[in-house]
């Protein structure tokens, strides 16, 4: 009986550990863009209206702090499209 509850705890934490360990792309733009530092995400959906429009700003930004996301446009798409969406 301890065999069998002991094998399916195992099963149920190897089944669901990667689902808690996937963050969204945006999760981590969120330190950053809360007001105090980068204007919050609802400021940016005010402000662009597509996802297009938000990536090209991300681009464009001078702000050094954006500098190591800027090369990677795929994350900086997926994060605009779960911001423009919250």
């Amino acid at each position: 009986m301890k065999k069998l509850l002991l094998a399916m705890t195992t099963s149920a934490l190897v089944t669901l550990m990667p689902s808690l360990s996937i963050a969204g792309a945006s999760d981590s733009c969120k330190a950053c863009h809360n007001g105090s530092i980068a204007p919050t995400f609802d400021t940016l959906k005010s402000k662009y209206t597509t996802v297009d429009e938000l990536v090209a700003a991300a681009k464009n930004s001078k702000n050094d702090m954006m500098k190591a996301v800027q090369a990677d446009e795929a994350k900086l798409k997926a994060a605009a499209e779960e911001i423009m969406k919250e």
